[in-house]
């Protein structure tokens, strides 16, 4: 009953949650929930997205469902990482992995808090990790591949990003995979596809943090004397 709810409105899933209570049907006042949060995620209110999600994770573990509950965790996880509160995100994801063991979503998920609450050798391990499930996954290869680019390991990198590339990314993804690519190849001495990959990334999304920490990296490796978060070519 849940899945004809995804194209349904919020007032329509509103009254729908409403008759799953009266009728005592948990499977599908869960179902309810995760449409409302994924409503309000469409629309900007994280506030209540996570709200959502979370009385659908509780119906979930009341039902035992570990798979959904997983995915209740993966969104939340997105939610606390879009927030900027990564050690939230890591543990949501953790615990999403622990109920979907080899999950590459999850994995994937856990991996990028693990880089942005500030351990890139962690999330190198777990993006790996998701890698062994799905090689070809791009999201783990965009991923590992900056991941890498980072920590300086070049040529490892750079397999990673030719890699992810070759799949379609959103914007701000390929923005990031192009930038770190750029740092890549300015760390094996190849300055010219750098400043071209550089200004691709430029190109996609100009105000990207990534980008600019990335473009001053870069600008230091090839002796540049530009001031540092001048991304000009």
């Amino acid at each position: 009953m849940a899945g004809s709810l995804e194209n349904a409105s919020a007032q329509d899933v509103a009254r729908a949650a409403d008759e799953y209570t009266a009728a005592g049907d948990w499977w599908g006042l869960a179902g309810a929930r995760r449409r409302q949060a994924d409503l309000a995620r469409a629309g900007g209110d994280l506030g209540h997205a996570e709200e959502y999600l979370r009385a659908a994770l509780s119906l979930y573990v009341m039902l035992d469902d570990g798979y959904c509950a997983g995915r209740a965790l993966t969104s939340l996880a997105e939610i606390r990482l879009a927030a900027g509160d990564y050690p939230a995100a890591a543990e949501l994801s953790r615990q999403a992995a622990e109920r979907m063991p080899g999950d590459t979503m999850a994995l994937t998920g856990l991996a990028y808090a693990e880089w942005q609450a500030g351990s890139p050798a962690d999330a190198e391990v777990t993006f790996s990790q998701a890698l062994h499930w799905d090689a070809d996954d791009a999201a783990a290869l965009a991923g590992r591949g900056q991941v890498r680019a980072d920590l300086g390991s070049s040529s490892l990198a750079l397999d990673d990003l030719d890699r992810a590339l070759k799949y379609p990314l959103d914007r701000e993804s390929e923005a990031d995979a192009r930038s770190a690519r750029a740092l890549a190849l300015a760390g094996l001495g190849r300055s010219a596809e750098a400043q071209a990959e550089l200004a691709e990334s430029v190109r996609l999304d100009p105000r990207r943090p990534r980008t600019r920490l990335r473009a001053d990296r870069i600008a230091a490796l090839a002796g540049d004397r530009r001031e540092p978060g001048d991304m000009r070519l």
